[in-house]
């Protein structure tokens, strides 16, 4: 009974030494090339609009047409934040920052703010929490950059 106990025992320890380490640590460092490639974008999307100080149409639909080419679905937001200061009773002055409707012209001083959240499981986290367990969370990216 021992012999037949462990060779199922191993193998078992065989799967996951063979098929299932190999197919996680892949899938892993893809998640991880496509996150870092989506920050890439993130930060050059950033770049080219606040030193051409406009968003048109064609560079949204470019920029959304790369951060959906790595697979993974995600929920894109860019939002243009104006700088608004008002003036208490007391003489203190607020500084903050409101979410403006038209993100096409860009002023000095504006920020442009990009919001990236992923709505799907990805087969990483599927793998990850099927066999191992765990639950990975949602991939999630907010950048922003001030028009100079």
């Amino acid at each position: 009974m021992n012999g037949f106990l462990s060779r199922i025992i191993s193998l078992i320890l065989v799967f996951f030494m063979l098929i299932l380490a190999p197919l996680v640590n892949s899938y892993c460092v893809t998640e991880m090339e496509n996150r870092r490639q989506l920050l890439n974008e993130v930060t050059y999307f950033l770049d080219v609009v606040t030193d051409k100080k406009s968003v048109t149409n064609d560079d949204l639909n470019e920029f959304y047409m790369k951060v959906s080419s790595y697979g993974m679905v995600l929920d894109v937001q860019v939002n243009r934040l104006v700088k608004t200061a008002t003036r208490e009773s007391d003489g203190t002055v607020n500084i903050t920052y409101i979410s403006a409707d038209n993100i096409s012209l860009l002023n000095q001083r504006d920020v442009v703010q990009i919001k990236l959240k992923e709505k799907s499981e990805s087969a990483y986290q599927k793998i990850l929490n099927i066999f191992l367990g765990i639950e990975d969370e949602h991939y999630s990216l907010t950048m922003a950059k001030m028009v100079h």
